[in-house]
């Protein structure tokens, strides 16, 4: 061998203990990360948002047209389960978001999204997250809650009607 390298991206004490708290109170929770999907997705697992009982439907790609295929397709295998929990995990990656997030895909990508008892964004921006707020905060009766704690967070916090700036391990950015 010639090397090895390993880095370990800890959650901060307490989140999955809090994380299941939000969950009981019938919080949904998406996470939205600029990290890449294989990070993402281990987070998820160790802070229990995605479990072994999720069917993971992954969106990764940066073509438009398999992207729009892909969300009609599964908004359509979910029928009268639309906008329901269903025991889904949604991983998609920033390219295929901001194909989501176009006015062609909007419905089928908030179909599919609702209707996941989990949901996770990997590689999304700054920008990217407050996209995502927007349009579930304009497109739900829900009210909107986001953390974080970095600069990368601020825009997400900013746009969401509860924003919520952490002092945490990557400064203070996001109290400002």
């Amino acid at each position: 061998m010639l090397g090895a390298t390993a880095i370990e991206d800890k959650l901060q004490l307490e989140v999955p203990k809090t994380i299941q708290m939000l969950k009981k109170a019938g919080i949904k929770i998406w996470i939205l990360t600029g990290d890449k999907i294989e990070t993402a997705v281990n987070i998820g697992y160790s802070c229990g948002l995605l479990t072994d009982d999720l069917n993971l439907v992954y969106l990764i790609d940066d073509k438009f047209n398999v992207i729009k295929d892909k969300l009609r397709r599964y908004a359509a295998s979910l029928g009268d389960r639309r906008q329901k929990d269903n025991s889904i995990g949604l991983i998609i990656d920033g390219k295929a978001l901001v194909h989501c997030l176009s006015l062609e895909c909007q419905a089928d990508f908030l179909d599919l999204a609702l209707s996941c008892r989990s949901v996770i964004c990997c590689r999304a921006t700054p920008k990217n997250k407050a996209q995502i707020v927007e349009f579930v905060k304009h497109s739900t009766n829900a009210v909107t809650l986001a953390i974080g704690d970095g600069a990368n967070d601020v825009s997400m916090i900013q746009a969401a009607h509860v924003g919520v700036g952490i002092y945490g391990r990557e400064g203070t950015q996001a109290l400002s």
